[in-house]
């Protein structure tokens, strides 16, 4: 699906990560230094940030947000996509708990997504489809997790991969275009899934079993999963097509575009991409390695690490975003962030 949204702006980003972090070589005695060490290069993880028990999604998105809107003068902001997959409950809604702690209007219209990698596109989408309708003036974007709560400890596939973190983004009305695109093949849902814990598989006495699994890792049917070769060659296939039919409905090549923005995974794949895709490494910022990959806040994250190189080599006017992962499916936007005010990341 490719579509394009008229009279949508992103006007303001920031994030936030727990002040807690880890630093991989302190796994030395669980996994071995040689391990250790061949991952984190291979990765180009070398720290990943950590949300204590009591901190929450919500609580970095909520931080994010005030510090939005401390530095915005809205009138009014008239809607929320939460899009997370650690909300706070089962239910109610995650939004609906942000719009009292914010001290939003009743009239504030809610929405929660469950979405992982792409969902920062995806968050921005439903965002800017309200506003474009006429529906919102301001829509906040809530995008986050604390995905370390489902990562196993003796599981090094995973703990030495997956950091916590969260962001907001205002969605409002303005003059310019977002053209979006989307892939899904759920036949691969299997590759990243965290397959206990839903209606299809309850928790029961064995699903908090821990065991070698047939990757060799140690986990048990209550933590994430991610086989990463599958993901990667999923991302390398739908990517460069997904970004390539954006580029041709903005009407821009791509040597015009100064800011490839994806998902932040992993060093070795995002290398691949920008090489496949023929792409000069100064547009392509890699940006996890002191947080992790933070799934659905990576992007706005990296935005918050380099927006200031960006702006000053006027890389913002032309710019794609791209996650893709959990579903699997891949997701991507076409827009220009030169106006938009991006914050430093903040520490909670």
């Amino acid at each position: 699906m490719n579509i394009t949204l008229s009279g949508v702006t992103i006007r303001s980003i920031a994030a936030a990560v727990p002040k807690d972090e880890v630093d991989l070589t302190e796994l030395y005695g669980i996994y071995g230094t040689d391990d250790v060490d061949r991952i984190m290069a291979l990765n180009g993880i070398s720290h990943v940030r950590l949300a204590p028990e009591e901190l929450c999604t919500s609580d970095l998105c909520e931080a994010a947000s005030r510090a939005l809107l401390n530095e915005e003068n809205l009138e009014t902001v008239d809607g929320i996509v939460f899009v997370s997959q650690t909300p706070d409950y089962i239910l109610p809604a995650t939004s609906a708990l942000l719009q009292h702690r914010l001290g939003l209007s009743q009239d504030t219209v809610i929405f929660d997504l469950n979405s992982g990698c792409p969902g920062y596109v995806y968050g921005l989408y439903q965002a800017s489809l309200l506003v474009a309708s006429g529906s919102c003036q301001n829509v906040l974007v809530c995008v986050g997790d604390v995905i370390t709560r489902y990562v196993n400890p003796l599981d090094r596939s995973s703990r030495m991969v997956f950091g916590d973190g969260g962001s907001a983004s205002v969605v409002s009305k303005g003059t310019g275009n977002i053209a979006f695109g989307f892939r899904t093949d759920g036949s691969g849902g299997e590759h990243l899934i965290i397959p206990a814990g839903g209606c299809r598989y309850p928790l029961n006495e064995d699903s908090g079993m821990v065991e070698v699994k047939t990757d060799g890792n140690m986990r048990s049917d209550e933590d994430i999963y991610m086989n990463g070769l599958d993901v990667m060659n999923y991302a390398v296939r739908e990517v460069p097509q997904i970004t390539e039919n954006l580029l041709q409905k903005m009407g821009w090549k791509s040597s015009e575009i100064g800011l490839f923005g994806f998902h932040q995974a992993n060093r070795f794949m995002l290398d691949n991409l920008r090489k496949i895709m023929k792409l000069p490494k100064e547009s392509v910022p890699i940006t996890m390695g002191k947080l992790g990959n933070t799934g659905s806040a990576s992007i706005p994250l990296m935005l918050s690490q380099e927006h200031r190189r960006l702006a000053n080599e006027n890389r913002l006017q032309k710019t794609v975003l791209c996650g893709f992962g959990v579903g699997l499916s891949c997701a991507a936007a076409a827009l220009d962030l030169s106006q938009t005010k991006i914050l430093d990341f903040i520490e909670v």
